[in-house]
């Protein structure tokens, strides 16, 4: 078994066929397909099975997947250490940032790095935190800057850095807006502009109607983006959950205002997480050391 061939057995789990793994890996689909072949016997078990659409994996290669990334991440972040290593190089660093994170903190973040650290390359990749978390444990990025669980991962590590406020959003003329008092049940009755289940912000969201025994709120629309969810609370009478940082950057042309009266207010932890036991280059250590730094100056007084 090699570093190559599992390299390009995740590359084929991760595209589902081996036409679009072949082009992605520059190489033949035959000379693909040999490769998968070799790895099958070496290890003596199936790891794919043909299917109208492409191939998808045995319960053999679903397990091998799980142990494949983590040694081709490992293999990657050994690379470039050596190479930083090497060459005395600060090195590179791939950032996930949440989207609050990408419009609030990040900026100030990178302001104070630069002129120390010029020579710095940084890849910055905005998403919510669902799919960052997913693209971490992938080793698509080294670290993510966003919303936390207080429970961090067995697979990962987390550092918090502050706390936002999460609230209850819609538009400037929406008749909850000025309330003095929103109950829960109230907001049961609206439609919702959501991120998916997976994030964080939607799962604290519906255990709070749960834990009061109360059906979860109505996703009307459900949206991967906060700025497409912004823009669709601004056209429609939706209402949304969004941090109130949001409200200053991106909803502040929009005519959007907090529900103030809503019974619901999340301190939402904002950290820094990164794969337990991975590398981290130099570059990471300054750049979480300038995050800390930023964040306490934001949290005093706590952003608003």
């Amino acid at each position: 078994m090699k570093l190559n061939q599992l390299k390009l057995f995740v590359m084929i789990a991760e595209e589902g066929q081996i036409g679009l793994a072949a082009v992605r890996a520059g190489m033949t689909q035959p000379a693909l397909t040999k490769s998968v072949n070799s790895l099958e016997r070496a290890l003596g078990s199936r790891l794919f099975q043909r299917t109208r659409n492409g191939v998808q994996l045995t319960q053999a290669g679903a397990l091998l997947l799980a142990r494949a990334r983590g040694i081709v991440c490992s293999a990657d972040e050994a690379k470039r250490e050596l190479e930083e290593l090497a060459t005395g190089a600060i090195g590179r660093l791939r950032v996930g940032a949440g989207p609050s994170m990408a419009e609030y903190l990040l900026p100030q973040v990178i302001g104070e790095l630069l002129p120390t650290y010029p020579r710095i390359e940084l890849k910055v990749t905005s998403a919510l935190n669902d799919v960052l978390f997913e693209s971490l444990r992938a080793g698509d990025v080294d670290i993510v800057v966003s919303g936390i669980p207080e429970t961090a991962p067995l697979d990962f590590e987390q550092e918090l850095l502050m706390h936002d406020q999460q609230v209850v959003v819609a538009r400037a003329d929406h008749p909850l807006v000025g309330r003095q008092r929103v109950p829960l049940r109230e907001l049961v009755e609206q439609s919702w502009v959501l991120p998916p289940p997976g994030v964080l912000a939607r799962r604290w969201l519906n255990n709070q109607f749960e834990m009061r025994s109360l059906p979860a709120p109505h996703a009307a629309v459900e949206a991967d983006s906060n700025v497409a969810i912004i823009s669709i609370v601004a056209n429609t009478h939706l209402i949304t959950f969004q941090p109130r940082s949001n409200l200053a950057t991106l909803g502040a042309h929009k005519g959007l205002s907090e529900v103030r009266g809503a019974e619901l207010r999340w301190r939402r932890p904002i950290g820094v997480t990164w794969r337990k036991g991975s590398y981290l280059p130099q570059v990471a250590q300054r750049f979480t050391a300038s995050l800390r730094a930023t964040a306490a100056r934001l949290s005093a007084p706590e952003v608003r």
